[in-house]
């Protein structure tokens, strides 16, 4: 829902973009995979804290992706398993690859917009005697 909506409605937002929604999912599977290291921690408490931490992480390392406090408090909630995060990563990587293709098919639109690797290709390509 949230992030293909990301992908597909703001494709040049930070916020959409590939690395943001893929490091940002990672930062919350790993915080409520430690959350869960607390056994005195019930599930009221990691579902408050993990979009929290989340949240605030993600803001400080610059890749801020409002769906990963989402998928924090899904998984903190008990509502999905420690053995589902894999599925899920599976699942975020699809979604991007899936965009990427979709959104490269129009002129108008061009997904991701902030890649390193898109800017390697654009100066190889600008460099050769057939570039632009």
């Amino acid at each position: 829902g949230a992030l293909t909506t990301l992908q597909y409605n703001l494709t040049a937002a930070p916020p959409s973009q590939p690395r943001n929604a893929l490091f940002s999912q990672i930062i919350s599977m790993f915080t409520v995979y430690s959350l869960y290291q607390f056994p005195s921690l019930d599930s009221w408490h990691r579902t408050a804290l993990a979009p929290a931490i989340v949240e605030t992480v993600t803001a400080k390392l610059g890749i801020i992706h409002p769906p990963s406090g989402a998928s924090a408090i899904a998984f903190a909630a008990d509502l999905y398993g420690i053995e589902h995060m894999g599925v899920f990563l599976l699942g975020v990587c699809v979604a991007i690859t899936t965009a990427i293709i979709i959104n490269n098919l129009s002129d108008k639109r061009q997904y991701p917009t902030n890649w390193p690797i898109l800017r390697a290709i654009n100066a190889m390509y600008n460099s050769s005697p057939n570039g632009k």
